[in-house]
């Protein structure tokens, strides 16, 4: 209950925040609202359990919510795009005038405020808690953890969306054996 009462009234202060700017300057404003982390494992709720939310590389630890709001933003729905939380930096540098889309390992994220387009084709995660070493990499369809110690685990996130079972890395359909492939080639480029 500590945590809903925590977030209702975050949403009544932003709420209470954008009800005071004056209205010429909030109509050239845009809002960008990112979680962090995931959802901490003491409130998680099913399908997560504690140990695939905050502090995890599962979905219920790096999938957060994002909302985004305010001038040139035409589209609304959800969107499905790979975003990472570094692309903020592009996408707030071309917002204010930069003539640069990328930046790094920034992606600006700008051409989804009124288009439906791609902007990334994978997601790379990490964390190294002192306990568990590992990264991860998702390409949206298909995700691959990797463990220092060399384990593994494959998920089909279109079947699976909350990894409760991996994939048998011995059975692979043909198309999740490219996936799987393709997902290690971009690891290696990372990681290298």
């Amino acid at each position: 209950p500590y945590y809903m009462a925590a977030i209702e009234a975050m949403d009544y202060e932003i709420g209470r925040l954008l009800d005071n700017i004056p209205s010429d300057e909030r109509d050239n404003t845009i809002i960008l609202f990112i979680g962090d982390n995931g959802t901490p494992g003491q409130v998680a709720q099913p399908p997560y359990s504690i140990s695939k939310a905050k502090g995890s590389l599962y979905q219920g630890g790096i999938n957060d919510p994002m909302f985004v709001s305010g001038r040139g933003v035409s589209r609304n729905g959800t969107d499905d795009n790979l975003v990472v939380s570094t692309d903020l930096f592009a996408t707030i540098a071309e917002v204010a005038g930069a003539s640069v889309s990328e930046v790094n390992d920034s992606k600006s994220f700008e051409p989804l405020f009124s288009e439906s387009t791609q902007i990334r084709a994978f997601e790379y995660s990490e964390m190294n808690d002192g306990t568990t070493d590992a990264w991860t990499i998702s390409d949206g369809n298909y995700k691959l953890i990797v463990f220092s110690n060399g384990n593994q685990l494959f998920y089909d996130l279109d079947d699976d969306p909350y990894e409760t079972t991996p994939l048998a890395l011995i059975q692979l359909t043909t198309e999740a054996t490219n996936a799987k492939a393709a997902l290690e080639v971009e690891l290696a480029n990372i990681r290298d």
